[in-house]
Formats: structure tokens, sequence, C-alpha cells
């Protein structure tokens, strides 16, 4: 029997839909939301499919074959014709990781233009360094020794930026002091493939835990404008993946802020 067809999809997507915003840190601070989508399966099929001079406005089984060929073969470039929009709140560690992914497009809130919101990312659990990975880290456990001392240090990081500003002191001096559990907000820009390749490296169990939430919940939210992309992706990179399955009942639960 012939699978349903998908109707292409080209949608501006609501950005006070609870259902377009994850909380993926879950501490009532981080949120990822999806503003903007250009594009469908659709979209990747008659990219590959024009070398033919071919042209579809429906998807059906025999385009997902293809799809899921160009998949497996690495054939990259039909993937894209395309666009996401995201807006993300995230602590600055996490952003610094993330812009590292250089072919997308970035527009991040100025610490010189504006006094910092002064919300920070404390750790529900801690880690242990990893003796044999030098970046990774192992373990989760409660320590109020660890929690006190963290919280101390953002405490006197607040006070002293406070008072300097206070004093006269400019923005984008005083800043310096914010430590990087600061959160930040950014804009993220990219195509399909350059989000997939994203989510390969940042899904890995060897990616760090808090990044990894946002590359979840980055899925979570593309999947449904491009089921048959993602899927197929899923089901080549998928034994490398890290996938929380709280995040799919308990992620959308959060408006953007």
């Amino acid at each position: 029997m012939q699978k349903e067809k998908i109707v292409p999809a080209q949608k501006l997507v609501k950005t006070n839909n609870v259902e377009q915003s994850i909380d993926p840190l879950r501490d009532g601070i981080s949120s990822l939301e999806l503003v903007r989508v250009s594009g469908s399966d659709v979209d990747v099929v008659n990219a590959a499919r024009v070398s033919y001079g071919k042209r579809i406005d429906k998807v059906d089984e025999r385009d997902e074959k293809l799809i899921g060929f160009l998949m497996k073969h690495k054939h990259t470039s039909p993937f894209e014709h395309n666009q996401f929009s995201f807006r993300i709140k995230a602590p600055l560690f996490v952003a610094r990781q993330w812009m590292r992914h250089r072919m997308n497009s970035y527009n991040e809130i100025s610490y010189r233009y504006v006094k910092a919101p002064l919300e920070f990312y404390v750790p529900p659990k801690w880690r242990n360094q990893d003796v044999k990975n030098k970046q990774a880290s192992v373990g989760s456990f409660d320590n109020d020794k660890f929690k006190q001392q963290y919280q101390q240090a953002i405490d006197n990081a607040v006070k002293t930026y406070e008072a300097l500003l206070d004093q006269g002191l400019c923005r984008e001096l005083a800043r310096g002091l914010l430590p990087m559990c600061t959160y930040t907000q950014f804009i993220f820009t990219c195509n399909l493939h350059s989000l997939m390749n994203f989510l390969r490296l940042r899904l890995h169990a060897g990616a760090q835990y808090e990044i990894r939430m946002f590359a979840q919940a980055l899925f979570v939210l593309a999947k449904p404008h491009f089921p048959i992309s993602l899927g197929q992706w899923q089901k080549v990179f998928g034994d490398n993946l890290e996938l929380d399955q709280d995040l799919f009942t308990e992620g959308f639960n959060k408006t953007a802020q």
C-alpha cells in the first residue's frame, strides 16, 4: 500500500506558540524557540531531481527512498535549500561552543549596549573530570559545598559588576567580570545540512551535557518540519546519538522569553 503523501510546508512559526519552545536545561531560564522555517522535504527532493529537470509538489514513497539514498551516501547539497531560525537563551559557555559551528548566521545580545540581566546557570548536578578524556566529564552527584562555592563566586561577581556600574564604569568593561555561566541570547540561522552536522556532533555521547540538551531541543523542534529527512538522518547516525526521552514528553513546557 502506498504511504500517505506529504504536502510541502512553508511556515512562519508563531513565537507565542508554547509547542515551539523548549527549556533545554529545565531551570526555568534557558530556552530554545523556533521562530521561522522555510522549506520542507519537498524542497530536498526537488533540489535533487533538478539534475534531471524534474519537479514534484508532494513526496511519495519513491521520493522517500531518494532522500534515504542521499543521506546514506552523503549527497548533502539537496539539504541546503531551506532555512531555520532559532532564538536561543543559553549560558555563555554553551554559546561559545555553539558558535564554533561557523557555517551559520548569528546575532547576539551585547552587554556593551545593555546591562546584563544577571541570570546564571547553576548545575543541578555535579560531574567529575574524566581522567582519560581531558575535555570530558563523568558521573553525576550532589554536593552542597560545591553549590555554595559556585553561588558565592557568582554573587561576588554580581556585587562588583553592579558596584562598578554605579560608579560610572562603562558596561563594555564591567561585563568582563561576568562568569561564563551568565545567560546570553542569540539568533541562530542555518540550513538543514548544517543543522544535521551540528546534531551529529552535539548529540554524541562525548559532547558536553549542557549543549547536548540544546541539540536535543533543536532536533525535537526541527523534525516535524522535515520528518523524512531527519528520520533518515536518525537511521544513519542514530547509533551514536544521545537522546533523552524525557525531553519529548516534558520539553514543551515553557514559552520563550
